[in-house]
């Protein structure tokens, strides 16, 4: 493993984490309040950029342990929230012309945290003491050029900070998933994808 202070990066606008095929931007439900606020988006307009990609064959624990955002019900099983790509099967919000993400204020966290991932070391047991691991995601080793040696030290205080506030949102949004999907469980509400956008569109953080 790679110390986290001296990990390499810069990142170099070459679009691959936009336009690779198989990347799917996953997106949890503060990225999607932040989308609808900093876009000034009504219900349909958000389930016109937003995905809910159900895969087809039963997902596996190393599976699920891979993905940035927990599973929610749907009516077509369970289904992982994010971007919509377009039909080159890059992302809706990339603009190829000048290599610009068109949301990039609001882009979700998936891609303000690219290539890294980040984990928690809880020395001793104290969570005063407790330290954010930093390492390069696999997707990012393969095709991102950012990462070679020629590139500056990151700043491992900044990412430090981003770490543990990308570990926060996603307990967050592990814990709302969960609440949706027990609902949908004991049959309080019926899983289609615009009342979990309706659900999200009335949470607290929303009225925060």
């Amino acid at each position: 493993m790679i110390n986290p202070k001296e990990l390499r990066f810069i990142c170099t606008r070459c679009g691959n984490c936009c336009t690779d095929k198989d990347t799917l931007v996953n997106i949890s439900y503060l990225d999607i309040l932040r989308l609808q606020t900093g876009l000034k988006l009504e219900l349909q307009e958000l389930l016109d950029i937003i995905g809910f990609y159900v895969f087809d064959k039963k997902l596996t624990e190393n599976t699920l342990k891979k993905m940035v955002v927990s599973p929610i019900e749907t009516e077509r099983g369970l289904a992982f929230t994010g971007l919509l790509k377009n039909n080159l099967g890059e992302c809706f919000f990339y603009n190829k012309n000048n290599s610009k993400c068109l949301i990039y204020n609001i882009r979700p966290m998936f891609c303000r945290t690219f290539p890294f991932s980040f984990n928690i070391s809880n020395l001793r047991g104290n969570k005063a003491n407790e330290n954010i691991i930093i390492n390069y995601t696999e997707k990012a080793k393969n095709y991102c050029p950012g990462i070679n040696s020629d590139s500056p030290i990151i700043e491992y205080d900044y990412w430090s900070q981003i770490g543990s506030e990308t570990i926060k949102e996603l307990e967050k949004n592990f814990h709302f998933n969960e609440r949706w999907n027990s609902r949908v469980k004991n049959g309080k509400i019926v899983p289609n994808v615009k009342n979990y956008i309706k659900t999200i569109l009335n949470a607290d953080d929303k009225k925060d």
